[in-house]
């Protein structure tokens, strides 16, 4: 039991700085500006699941897929990535929902350090009981 505990936290630590480690990336792209709309960053999302209905020992799978949103097409003919209509492409990355995707997936994080803290506390508790007894 102690050890899916741990399962469990361990992988949410990890979905949790992937998490932090996209938006990051998706932050950091949201001003590039490009020519060609093919060339645009597409947004990324990191999507968890479990197989498992049996036993709980964390999340089983973890992917970074890109999201299927269409880029802003912003008017700006005096830009020097303008095309030939003076459009010029940025990626749909809304930085307001990325930054509190951003503070709950630090939160979350914190969580599970403190679910691992508390799982700890009880094994140290239940060696020493088992030690005066």
């Amino acid at each position: 039991m102690a050890t899916d505990s741990f399962a469990i936290s361990l992988s949410g630590l990890e979905l949790q700085r992937l998490t932090v480690d996209t938006i990051a990336k998706n932050i950091a792209n949201s001003t590039k500006t490009f020519s060609n709309i093919k060339d645009v960053y597409k947004p990324l999302e990191v999507i968890a699941s479990n197989n498992s209905n049996i036993h709980m020992n964390g999340i089983e799978n973890i992917s970074i897929t890109e999201r299927s949103i269409d880029p802003k097409r912003v008017y700006d003919p005096t830009h020097p990535y303008a095309d030939d209509d003076g459009f010029i492409y940025k990626p749909a990355v809304d930085s307001v929902e990325e930054m509190v995707s951003l503070m709950s997936a630090v939160r979350s994080y914190q969580a599970n350090i403190q679910a691992l803290e508390a799982s700890k506390k009880i094994i140290q508790w239940t060696i020493d009981m088992s030690s005066k007894s």
